[in-house]
Formats: C-alpha cells, sequence, structure tokens
C-alpha cells in the first residue's frame, strides 16, 4: 500500500537518439501507444497525481543520462518525498513492480536479476555470476537526497543513479529481485519480443 501518493514523483526517460536502435524507439508504436506513452500510463494510474515528467516529451532530454535525469529532478514540485526513475524503452513494466518499488522505504532501491550466463572480462579473466547482479530501471529513491547528489555538479554521466547515491552519500541500493519483463528495447530485433508480451504484462495489475 503507497501511503500520501502526493509526495510522489516520477521522471520517465525518453530523450535518447537510439543510435543502436538506429532511431528513436521511445516513439516506436505498439498497439496505438509509443513506449513512452506505455510506462507514463501505468506510472499515472499508480501515482494518481500530475508529478511524472517525460524527459524528451515534456522537457527536452540532456547530452546524457545524468543531465536528462538532473531537468527531470528540477521539473518535479519541491514537495516532492519519494521519486522513481523509469525508462521509456522498458515497456513491459507492471503496475505491480511501479507499486513495490515506490513503497520500499529505502533511500536507494533497484529492481535486479541474477545473471544466468557465465561473466568473463576481456583480459580474460572470469567472475563469480553468483556474486553478481544485473541493475534494471525503475529505481526509487529518496528525492531531496537523489537531487542533493546531482545539484554537486559531480555527476556528468553516470549509466545508473544508484552508483550517484552511493559515490555522493555512500548509500548502497537495496535490491529487489524481479522477473524478465524488465527487458530493454535496444536494437530493432528485440521488438518482436516486446511485442509478443505485451499484451501479457500489460494486463497485469
Amino acid at each position: 500500500m503507497i501511503e500520501n501518493k502526493e509526495a510522489l514523483g516520477a521522471i520517465i526517460l525518453a530523450g535518447g537518439n537510439g543510435e543502436r536502435f538506429q532511431g528513436k524507439k521511445q516513439f516506436y508504436v505498439i498497439n496505438g501507444k509509443p513506449l513512452w506513452r506505455h510506462v507514463y500510463d501505468k506510472i499515472q494510474t499508480v501515482l494518481e497525481n500530475n508529478n511524472i515528467v517525460v524527459v524528451g516529451v515534456d522537457i527536452p532530454g540532456g547530452k546524457s543520462r545524468t543531465e536528462s535525469v538532473i531537468y527531470g529532478i528540477r521539473s518535479l514540485s519541491s514537495n516532492t518525498k519519494r521519486v522513481i526513475i523509469a525508462e521509456a524503452a522498458r515497456p513491459l513494466v507492471t503496475r505491480a513492480q511501479i507499486r513495490e518499488i515506490l513503497s520500499d522505504n529505502h533511500p536507494s532501491c533497484s529492481f535486479v536479476m541474477p545473471l544466468v550466463n557465465t561473466v568473463v572480462k576481456r583480459e580474460g579473466m572470469f567472475l563469480n555470476r553468483e556474486e553478481l547482479y544485473e541493475l534494471l530501471v525503475p529505481q526509487a529513491f529518496d528525492f531531496q537526497l537523489l537531487k542533493t547528489a546531482l545539484d554537486s555538479g559531480k555527476f556528468k554521466n553516470m549509466t545508473d543513479e544508484t552508483r550517484v547515491m552511493f559515490e555522493y552519500h555512500g548509500i548502497k541500493p537495496h535490491f529487489i529481485e524481479t522477473t524478465e519483463n524488465l527487458i530493454k528495447v535496444t536494437y530493432q530485433r528485440d521488438l518482436p519480443i516486446i511485442e509478443s508480451l505485451m499484451h501479457t504484462y500489460n494486463m497485469e495489475e
């Protein structure tokens, strides 16, 4: 159960150029809606407020992910207490996952999946996959702590905000193991997978 929904905010990242996708994937239409809208509609249903910004649609995106998150943070209400950061490229996120991560009371929280493949460094050193997680999005944070870290100017092009929180505040993320639906549209070849699963995950509560 999420209490005090008025204190919640959301940033949806939809400002990338999609170089690997060879186009702006956030605007690719599936079932009559662009990818970003699939994410927005589910978050809006959970938050039940207008404290949501789609970076790349409502406001321009930045030159990097970090810059886009900063723009999003600055566009939310100053009364925000907890913020979820989602990506338009992960349209299979469910309402249940959104509620779960927003209800978590840790200042830094991320969905994760255990690794299933062997992991090896480029120089040939093998890593123990049992000790590793794959960080996924959405993630959720204490709004003021994240804003303070980003306003410091120390971060320019981070791939993940849990790292921002750890490097600035020393706060380790809380991990929530989840299912495989948080796959990311990166290449054109990912679209048939997303399209085949869209109905199933859009119907989940």
